[in-house]
C-alpha cells in the first residue's frame, strides 16, 4: 500500500531526540529520509546505556526507515559542494543546531533557498532562531526548568522534579512534523518553500501556559503533589496487594461510582466534597480511604471492579512488562526489528504512533549503520563517479 510521503525526500541532520523523532515520523509515512552522520558516526549513537555492539538502543528507534550517509560540513569546502548537490535533490532539510552552528555548516534558510528556491527547512533548537538566548545550547531539561514545567513535579516542601520522558523533545518533534507538513501543503499551493522554526522552550511554554495563567491571574501556584493530579477528585497511584494501579476519578459522576465501590457512600452527602476542587482540598480525608480499599485487594481485583464501574484505571508496569500487555501486543504499539547484529535480532522499537485508515505508516527497514547508503546516495542519486567518491573519502569529507 502506498504511503502518503513516498514522493518526498528529506535530508536529516538530527541528533539525539527531537529532530530524529521528527524525521522518523516522516520516514514512517514513506518519505525517503537520509540521515547524515559525520565520518565515523555521531555521538547520539553512543551516549547513555550501550548495547552489545557499542551503540545505544535509542538510536535504532529514531533512525528506523532511514538511509544513512556520512558528510563533514565544518571547514570543508568540498563538503559544502556536496551539500549543495544533496539539497538540490531534496524537498526538506531538518536539523537541530543553534543558529550560529547552522551558519557554520551552511544550513541556514537564507543559504539553502539560494540552492533550491522551494526548499523547506525545519530547524529545531532550545530557544529558536531569534531572541537573546538564540545561540545558547540547551536540552529538554533546560526547557522544563525555564517554562515552569519542573515547578509542577515532585512533592510539597521538597525540590522540584523534572519529567523523565523528555516531553519537550517529543512534543517539539510532533510540532516539527506538523509544521513541516503544513509547509509542504503551502508549497503545493504556492510553489514556495519556507522555514519552520521550533524551540523546545516555546513548546514547553505552550504546555504550561494554563498553569502560568493560574499563577498570574488567580495568584495561585500549582501545588507539587507527586503522582496525584491537582485540583481534581481522587486521581493517584494506589498500592495493591501485588502491585500498583492508577485510578483517575475526575468529575462528580466518576466519584459517585468510586465512593460506592469502596463502601463509603457517606462521602456523597458531605457538602465539603461537592466538586473536584473541594475533593482536592480535602484529599487527606478521601485518599486514605481509597488506599485502604486497594491495599486489601490484588491488582486484578481492583481492575475488575473499576472496569465494571467504568472508572478509568490502569495497571502500573515496570519497563520490562509493558510489551507483554495484551492490548499493547494486539495493537502493535511495540514492534520488533532485526538489526542484523548479534544480540539485536529482535529489538523492540516504537510502533507507528498515529493510525491512518487508508494510508498507514509502516516500519520497513532497520536503522542504518554509519555511511551504509553512501553509494546509494552519492553514486545513484548524485551520479558521482567512483573516483569522486574515493577522493571525498580520502579527504575525510564523507
Amino acid at each position: 500500500m502506498k504511503r502518503v510521503l513516498e514522493d518526498i525526500r528529506v535530508l536529516d541532520f538530527g541528533r539525539f531526540i527531537a529532530c530524529p523523532y521528527c524525521g522518523m515520523m516522516l520516514a514512517d509515512m514513506g518519505a525517503e529520509v537520509i540521515r547524515v552522520d559525520r565520518p565515523g558516526g555521531e555521538e547520539d549513537r553512543t551516549i547513555g546505556l550501550i548495547g552489545p555492539n557499542g551503540q545505544n538502543l535509542s538510536y535504532y528507534s529514531y533512525a528506523r526507515n532511514k538511509k544513512g550517509i556520512t558528510l563533514n560540513l565544518l571547514n570543508n569546502k568540498d563538503g559544502q559542494e556536496v551539500l549543495k548537490d544533496l539539497v538540490k535533490e531534496c524537498d526538506i532539510v531538518i536539523h537541530n543546531f543553534s543558529p550560529n552552528a547552522a551558519k557554520l555548516m551552511g544550513l541556514t534558510y537564507e543559504e539553502l533557498k539560494t540552492i533550491k528556491h522551494d526548499i523547506i527547512l525545519t530547524a529545531i533548537s532550545c530557544f529558536g532562531s531569534e531572541g537573546p538566548y538564540a545561540n545558547l545550547p540547551g536540552f529538554d531539561f533546560i526547557a522544563q526548568s525555564m517554562s515552569g514545567a519542573m515547578a509542577l513535579g515532585g512533592y510539597e516542601d521538597k525540590p522540584p522534579v523534572r519529567a523523565f520522558m523528555n516531553p519537550m523533545d517529543f512534543s517539539t518533534a510532533l510540532s516539527a512534523a506538523f509544521g513541516t507538513l503544513a509547509a509542504l501543503r503551502h508549497r503545493d499551493m504556492t510553489g514556495e518553500g519556507q522555514m519552520v522554526d521550533l524551540a523546545l522552550l516555546r513548546t514547553a511554554i505552550s504546555l504550561t501556559a494554563p498553569q502560568i495563567a493560574e499563577a498570574e491571574v488567580l495568584g495561585r501556584l500549582r501545588p507539587r503533589v507527586g503522582n496525584r493530579a491537582a485540583y481534581v477528585g481522587p486521581t493517584d497511584l494506589f498500592k495493591c496487594k501485588d502491585g500498583y494501579v492508577f485510578i483517575a476519578t475526575i468529575m462528580n459522576s466518576l466519584f459517585r461510582r468510586l465512593a460506592k465501590i469502596i463502601g463509603h457512600e457517606e462521602l456523597l452527602e458531605d457538602p465539603e466534597l461537592h466538586n473536584d476542587l473541594s475533593r482536592f482540598e480535602f484529599r487527606d480525608r478521601i485518599d486514605p480511604l481509597i488506599a485502604k480499599w486497594t491495599a486489601d485487594r490484588t491488582v486484578d481485583e481492583v481492575m475488575k471492579a473499576m472496569e465494571e464501574a467504568r472508572i478509568p484505571c490502569g495497571r502500573y508496569y515496570e519497563l520490562d512488562e509493558v510489551s507483554k500487555d495484551p492490548h499493547v501486543k494486539a495493537t502493535g504499539m511495540i514492534e520488533y526489528t532485526d538489526m542484523e547484529e548479534e544480540g539485536l535480532e529482535n529489538l523492540p522499537v516504537c510502533g507507528i504512533p498515529h493510525r491512518l485508515s487508508k494510508t498507514p505508516g509502516r516500519v520497513v527497514t532497520r536503522a542504518p549503520k554509519v555511511g551504509e547508503h553512501n553509494d546509494d546516495i552519492y553514486k545513484k542519486l548524485l551520479n558521482y563517479s567512483d573516483e569522486q567518491i574515493q577522493k571525498l573519502k580520502k579527504q575525510g569529507t564523507i
